[in-house]
C-alpha cells in the first residue's frame, strides 16, 4: 500500500492541536481511533476514563482523513501521532517511533513576481 501524502494549510494543522485532551510534549497531537470510526483526543491504548472518550469526529475534516487512513492500514484502530512531517501509529505504548502511514506537506503561500505591464502601471501611478 503506497502511503499517502497530504498538503495541509496551516490553519488545518493548529486544528488537530485545539482539539486535545492534554497537551503532548512527544508530537503535535495524538489522537485514538477506535475501530467503529471513533476518534478520542488523546493517546489511549487502553480504555480512558468516560468522561475522556470524546468523539471529535467530524470536528475537522484533516482529523477525519488521517483516521480514516489510518483505519485502511489497519482496521483494529490505534493511536496516532501527528508531527510536522508526518503521521505515525503506535501499536502500543513502547512503540517508538511508530510506523508512518501518511506524510504532511504543509501548504505555503508563494509571491509570485508581479507581471511587467503591472510593474509599469504601478511605476507611472495609474
Amino acid at each position: 500500500m503506497d502511503i499517502l501524502q497530504l498538503r495541509i494549510h496551516p490553519d488545518e494543522w493548529e486544528q488537530l492541536r485545539l482539539c486535545q485532551a492534554k497537551p503532548r510534549s512527544d508530537c503535535h497531537a495524538a489522537f485514538t481511533v477506535r475501530s467503529n470510526g471513533l476518534i478520542w483526543p488523546l493517546a489511549s491504548w487502553g480504555d480512558p476514563p468516560v468522561a475522556e472518550r470524546i468523539n471529535v469526529r467530524g470536528w475537522f475534516p484533516l482529523l477525519d482523513t488521517i483516521a480514516d487512513e489510518l483505519l485502511l492500514w489497519w482496521n483494529q484502530g490505534g493511536v496516532c501521532c501527528v508531527t510536522r512531517e508526518q503521521v505515525t501509529y503506535r501499536p502500543h505504548e513502547g512503540a517508538t517511533p511508530g510506523v508512518v502511514f501518511l506524510r504532511l506537506e504543509m501548504h505555503r503561500l508563494q509571491a509570485v513576481p508581479a507581471r511587467p505591464s503591472e510593474v509599469r502601471r504601478l511605476q507611472s501611478g495609474t
